[in-house]
């Protein structure tokens, strides 16, 4: 291996030693992660349109136990209730020890429970309870029409 190589190759390891990664709400990778990360990897779990937090919970669980970092969407469109929520958190804090979620609108037109935004997930004060979660909110092109429905894009 070249200089050239090898800093080429220091440099790819430093960036994916802060990597993170994302798996899908049923948790279907965790052989692949042990086999490809380090244990403390960050790790995002999906909340896709349909989904139920309970299988994120669950997979959080099995992520925590692997030795990685659980970090659970909550899609705010998805969530039926205020109970829901908050059973959703106490879960996510009590069965994964999850510090950290990423809030999101989710990808759904319709809501399901009285949350319409991220922003009506932080005014409910449910994600301060406990003080214990990090909450991050990624910012999405306001052009990108959600999903309807069906399925596709409106």
């Amino acid at each position: 291996m070249t200089a050239s190589d090898q800093a080429s190759s220091d440099k790819l390891t430093a960036l994916l030693s802060s990597a993170s990664v994302e798996v899908s709400s049923r948790g279907h990778q965790l052989q692949e992660l042990r086999d490809n990360f380090r244990p403390g990897t960050d790790v995002t779990i999906t909340f896709l349109p349909g989904d139920n937090y309970r299988h994120n919970v669950e997979t959080a669980s099995a992520l925590r136990r692997a030795g990685f970092n659980p970090v659970p969407h909550i899609a705010a469109r998805e969530m039926p209730s205020r109970e829901a929520l908050d059973d959703f958190l106490t879960r996510a804090r009590g069965e994964a020890d999850v510090t950290r979620i990423l809030l999101i609108a989710g990808d759904v037109a319709l809501t399901k429970g009285p949350f319409r935004s991220s922003l009506d997930v932080c005014a409910s004060g449910l994600t301060d309870r406990g003080a214990r979660h990090q909450i991050r909110e990624p910012c999405r092109p306001s052009r990108r029409p959600p999903i309807s429905a069906s399925g596709s894009r409106l």
